[in-house]
């Protein structure tokens, strides 16, 4: 686009954004029972629709497919920053990692229906590579989750569930386009006939880069304008088929495939670094199960197998051509994991519901560093039982008890000696109480523990690390009292207070010159606040606003400083929706973040990083019931922002969006 045609779409936006009208309105009833995103309920592991007491006395967090269309977060990452206590870094290998109340993304495992398709080495998956297209819900537990999750949920969990269609014939379309000759195109196709039903999906993303803000000061590293190296080529698919030979019995069998081109944008600060990855894929298979047995009972059965593979390249220089020099390098992951699980529910006892849970993963991860140079191969294997009993005391008042008991088991370590198993028993309660008539109190108290990855007992990092797999896991445990309330008639408030106590962090220390090693000697103090408001009040309108206080603390005998990285102390989130009428809405967002601290890494030295607003805005224009157009903004005020010290994010970015259903 040429900078008049920028200016009149900036001003198009601004006048409707910031006119009189622009406070939040709902969608159609008609329109929301027209939805084409059923949920498919064979993904979930606990069903929040059903209030389990489990998804009541800790905070879940439903992000559905209305919520997902209405943002515009086109990948999972982007969707789970509009919920209360989370937040988003990208840093050296622009992979977008989800900090859930002060902890990462290895902290809180993915899982795509129900399966966890985190990566075997180090335990993370980058959530901006999986597409919300296909999803109808996503699900983030925080605090306790339940253990029939399986193991490492120290943090919380994340869960995507994808679509099951309800039409005999159904599908949506979305296509993008935006600065930089970015655009994002997906559809989705599904068919239920009697007893059967498919579902297909496909997405398509392809950007030259995106746009730094015009307040950005160039560096010797970056000249400013379109960001170097910031280039996507995405391909994203997946497939489901499924089969309800009786009533309660229901089969599906599942595929999800994502590949990958991408830069990674050198830092502008300190040295840069010429990083590709010039290939990543990812491809999970699945096959999910509920069979009832008798009147009583329930078994739900879930086998898989996660592939992973990706090449990372390093340049000599800009041109990202040349790889002659020392530090570049060739490196390949070819990753898998096979895996399963059977959960077994029984109501046979009156006012209880009992499950309990088998799961079995087996990890495998095979490195080359550098071509021509020998292959090496981990692998271990994660057990964990659990038992969770729901108890619903009276009308207003219900229990939930249970515990897991998990075990890390190392199968091979590139023919060195192997580990001894490391197990743990992680019991946890909570209690949901109904008070005036209608207001939900919970607290909920549990230990939670994470077992290191293979990368943490293993790695070298090219000589810079001693391996170390003598690691024991993290402990944590997790505190949690809330209140949650409708007033008003559809608009609801909410208040949710935690606290985790940290201890056995694995932490990275030196121990020579030019020589560091993970060592369990960390400590840490997580305590926050959460606060929450949904309005529907006035007609046509709908309102959001959430903040989060979180106080992080490294309570670590060796620290530096009481201070922890990645996230802020305030977090405020706003959203406002207006529909003027049958044809014209308006939809505004705007995310305040404070200041972050971060370790310079030449001086040691903690420094911070500026706090930011994020301001989101469109125009919404429904042509008919199966069709809208959408006119708008990302990042309005084109504030110059970075999330890690170096890596600038996108300035003001236009788009323009065609959204249908059939």
């Amino acid at each position: 686009m040429n900078v008049k045609m920028n200016k009149l779409l900036m001003l198009f936006v601004l006048m409707f954004t910031f006119s009189p009208f622009s406070v939040w309105a709902e969608q159609d009833q008609e329109k929301r029972n027209d939805e084409t995103s059923g949920v498919f309920d064979l993904g979930e592991v606990v069903v929040t629709g059903k209030r389990e007491t489990i998804t009541t006395v800790s905070t879940v967090d439903t992000i559905d497919r209305d919520r997902v269309k209405m943002t515009n977060t086109n990948n999972v990452s982007d969707a789970l920053t509009t919920v209360p206590g989370t937040y988003l870094n990208v840093g050296t290998k622009n992979e977008r990692n989800i900090i859930v109340r002060g902890l990462s993304q290895k902290y809180v495992p993915v899982f795509f229906d129900g399966i966890p398709i985190y990566l075997p080495y180090d335990g993370f998956v980058d959530t901006g590579n999986l597409t919300t297209n296909n999803i109808s819900k996503i699900t983030l537990t925080k605090g306790i989750s339940s253990v029939l999750y399986g193991f490492n949920t120290m943090a919380g969990v994340i869960n995507v569930v994808t679509m099951k269609p309800e039409k005999q014939f159904e599908g949506d379309y979305r296509l993008e386009i935006s600065e930089n000759n970015t655009f994002d195109v997906g559809i989705n196709v599904g068919s239920r006939l009697d007893r059967f039903y498919f579902m297909l999906n496909g997405n398509r993303f392809y950007s030259d880069g995106f746009s730094l803000s015009d307040g950005f000061d160039p560096t010797d590293n970056e000249d400013g304008g379109l960001r170097d190296n910031s280039d996507i080529d995405d391909w994203n698919g997946s497939a489901k088929i499924g089969f309800m030979p009786a009533d309660g019995h229901e089969y599906a069998f599942g595929v999800q495939l994502v590949e990958r081109e991408k830069g990674l944008p050198p830092s502008t600060t300190g040295r840069a670094r010429y990083w590709r990855f010039t290939d990543w894929e990812k491809k999970t298979y699945y096959f999910i199960g509920d069979t009832p047995i008798a009147d009583h009972f329930l078994v739900k059965t879930r086998v898989y197998r996660d592939e992973y593979y990706n090449v990372l390249d390093s340049y000599d220089d800009d041109f990202y051509s040349d790889q002659t020099r020392g530090y570049a390098f060739h490196s390949t992951y070819d990753d898998y994991s096979n895996g399963g699980s059977i959960i077994l529910r029984s109501d046979i006892i009156p006012r209880n519901t009992i499950s309990f849970s088998f799961h079995c993963k087996e990890d495998v991860h095979r490195e080359q560093d550098d071509r021509d140079e020998a292959w090496e191969k981990y692998e271990q294997k994660m057990i964990s039982y659990g038992l969770e009993d729901d108890i619903k005391v009276t009308e207003k008042v219900a229990l939930v008890i249970g515990a897991s008991y998990d075990i890390q088991k190392a199968e091979y370590a590139n023919g060195g000696p192997l580990r001894d198993d490391e197990k743990a028993f992680n019991p946890q309660a909570g209690v949901r109480v109904t008070v005036l008539k209608d207001a939900d109190l919970h607290f909920s108290v549990g230990r939670k523990t994470r077992f290191p990855t293979l990368f943490e007992y293993y790695s070298g990092q090219f000589g810079r690390m001693e391996p170390n797999p003598n690691l024991e896991e993290e402990e944590a445990m997790n505190y949690e009292a809330g209140i949650k309330k409708p007033i008003a008639g559809e608009s609801v408030i909410g208040l949710t207070a935690f606290y985790s106590d940290i201890e056995n962090l694995i932490v990275q220390k030196e121990i020579a010159e030019d020589t560091d090693q993970y060592q369990n000697i960390g400590e840490a103090r997580f305590q926050g606040l959460e606060f929450s408001f949904q309005s529907s009040f006035f007609e046509n309108n709908d309102f959001e606003i959430h903040y989060t206080y979180l106080d992080a603390e490294d309570r670590s005998p060796y620290r530096t400083s009481d201070n922890l990285e990645e996230s802020s102390e305030h977090k405020i989130y706003i959203s406002d929706l207006f529909k003027l009428n049958h044809w014209i809405s308006f939809f505004g967002k705007a995310e305040y973040n404070s200041k972050r601290y971060y370790e310079d890494f030449d001086s040691g030295e903690w420094r911070t990083l500026d706090g930011f607003w994020v301001v989101d805005a469109k125009v919404i224009l429904t042509v008919s019931k199966n069709l809208e157009v959408e006119l708008g903004a990302r990042n309005l005020l084109d504030d110059n922002y970075e999330l890690s010290d170096g890596y600038p994010r996108e300035g003001r970015n236009l788009f323009f969006a065609v959204k249908g259903t059939f």
